[in-house]
């Protein structure tokens, strides 16, 4: 490979693995901020109670009930539609990304070798990320995930 591209390939892929590490780090020191915060104010509540009865009788209320519902720090997306709009919205930035990396290469002969190759890798990712989209958008229709959301969302109105 030609200096020019180990270069190039060098200060495409340096940045943005520097990027998700900071984002990594500072996701999790906010994750952690808002439990402990989340646990003091849980706890102290509590402490508040003189006996068990107290409490029942609170959570049987509307805000006990939003205390309960509160609890957990974030919840994973069960949501089948947003899932699928992930996968499709990273395999169209992909399939796009690739085809510009693809346009460069071929435009640019110096540094051809390396663009073409993240090119491609980065196609095969895009259209896989589409792909698989596709069959979960089937699959999800199927199990009859779209109509239980919907159901689920009758009953909690």
């Amino acid at each position: 490979m030609d200096g020019n591209v180990v270069g190039a390939l060098a200060v495409i892929t340096i940045f943005p693995g520097i990027v998700v590490v900071f984002w990594l780090v500072f996701s999790t020191i906010r994750r952690l901020k808002v439990a402990r915060v989340q646990a003091e104010v849980h706890s102290k509540l509590i402490e508040k109670f003189g006996s068990s009865q107290d409490i029942l009788t609170f959570l049987e209320t509307d805000s006990g009930k939003k205390l309960v519902a509160s609890i957990g720090i974030e919840q994973p997306n069960r949501n089948p539609y947003n899932r699928i709009l992930a996968s499709v919205q990273a395999g169209v930035i992909l399939v796009c990304v690739s085809i510009a990396f693809l346009i460069i290469g071929v435009n640019f002969p110096d540094v051809a070798e390396g663009f073409k190759l993240v090119g491609a890798l980065g196609l095969a990712l895009g259209i896989g990320f589409l792909i698989s989209a596709g069959l979960s958008y089937r699959l999800s229709k199927n199990f009859g995930l779209f109509d239980r959301d919907h159901s689920v969302q009758k009953f909690a109105a």
